[in-house]
């Protein structure tokens, strides 16, 4: 009966510690909750202390943002300005002024080297490509100006471009120059390294086929300088003097010549155009020149006459086939060694009086740089303006 009592309190107890220990561990997971909730909470509440601040921070931000919209161009006005300075207009000849909901610009072009044509196209151009809209285009009686009047549909303003040619004359009589140094290919090295630090505009001619013809072309490329071929040609005192194996020679088949020419392109494919190394004898004959000239107009590349004879066909060629083309006016490094810098120089000034444009070659020695060198020096505030030779050679329509 003791045994059977026993089992029984052994049971009850066994029960009540089961019952203790289920109380136990619900106390603890009830515990557990409250903590979590607890921390949960707290989390929740940090959150929206810094959501109740943030508006702040962005309203701060978006402030500012508008503030310095106040001084951002629309696109349409920076289409203006862009191709205002591609036509190199100096600031001082343009005047910008607001009225309502118009933006006014007068503008005051160099006759001497802009027409109102092309800054009618290139500003049209451009304010289109930014999404303006040309509304009218006004010329004046006498010839002498337009009325240009454009809209910008993003923020709903009107351009008023009046632009006149310098009827006042009240530009400096500017005097494009463009120099182009002759004979690149046969070094590379620090004495290249010279030349490349010249003026960008200033143009390399470069012989095919050579050592370093195209390295100098990738180098002056990469600078965005321009290069054009410097195309071999027989001269009369050949072979004493030898334009090289490849060459154009006076008794060649024109489908020689042309396939000569198609090499000096596929090898130098980075150049704009061309000009003859020496030729005083192969640039007299229309059979020898007009091939050479074909496979340039096919390329699209101009041609420059570097004048190596007095009986030259060359421009008078190229102009008859279509070719972009210029006569040079003179070497700067033939003459006299003594007083070449002076004589140059005096030349210079000379034609700049009756030209506007004046094209001059060099050649890529040692020497001829010192020269050059002075001479830009001399002519430094002469109101000359050095180009790179596209610019001369080419319709401003392409050179834009």
């Amino acid at each position: 009966m003791a045994n059977k009592k026993r089992r029984k309190y052994v049971k009850r107890i066994h029960k009540e510690n089961k019952k203790n220990k289920s109380l136990f561990r619900t106390f603890l997971i009830i515990a557990a909750i409250i903590i979590a909730t607890f921390f949960i909470w707290q989390l929740i509440i940090t959150y929206y202390q810094q959501k109740k601040k943030e508006p702040i921070l962005s309203i701060q931000e978006d402030s500012a943002k508008i503030d310095s919209k106040k001084t951002i161009k629309s696109q349409v006005e920076s289409a203006i300005d862009y191709a205002l300075k591609r036509l190199e207009v100096p600031d001082e000849f343009i005047e910008t002024k607001i009225k309502g909901n118009t933006i006014i610009k007068k503008i005051v072009l160099d006759t001497n080297q802009l027409s109102l044509t092309i800054a009618n196209i290139f500003i049209t151009d451009k304010v289109e490509e930014a999404g303006g809209q040309v509304i009218t285009v006004k010329e004046s009686n006498d010839g002498n100006s337009i009325e240009m009047k454009l809209y910008d549909p993003k923020i709903k303003k009107y351009f008023l471009l009046k632009i006149s040619n310098d009827t006042n004359k009240i530009y400096k009589k500017i005097t494009k120059l463009s120099i182009i140094i002759d004979d690149f290919g046969y070094f590379s090295g620090e004495l290249l390294e010279k030349f490349l630090s010249l003026d960008k505009n200033i143009s390399f001619s470069i012989l095919p086929e050579l050592p370093y013809s195209q390295e100098v072309m990738q180098k002056a490329y990469n600078q965005g300088r321009e290069t054009i071929i410097h195309i071999p040609m027989e001269p009369i005192s050949y072979p004493q003097n030898d334009p090289g194996k490849n060459a154009i020679f006076a008794n060649l088949s024109e489908k020689e010549i042309e396939r000569r020419v198609k090499k000096y392109i596929k090898n130098l494919p980075l150049c704009i155009g061309a000009n003859n190394h020496m030729g005083s004898l192969a640039m007299q004959y229309r059979n020898v020149v007009t091939p050479v000239l074909k496979v340039l107009k096919e390329n699209n590349l101009f041609f420059i006459d570097s004048r190596t004879t007095p009986k030259t066909i060359g421009y008078e060629l190229a102009q008859e086939i279509g070719i972009p083309t210029y006569m040079i006016d003179f070497f700067l490094d033939t003459g006299t060694y003594s007083d070449r810098v002076s004589t140059k120089t005096k030349r210079l000034l000379e034609l700049a009086k009756t030209q506007n444009e004046i094209v001059v070659i060099s050649h890529c020695t040692l020497k001829s740089l010192k020269e050059l060198k002075q001479i830009l020096g001399n002519i430094e505030d002469k109101n000359f303006k050095l180009v790179p030779i596209s610019e001369i050679v080419l319709p401003e329509e392409y050179a834009i």
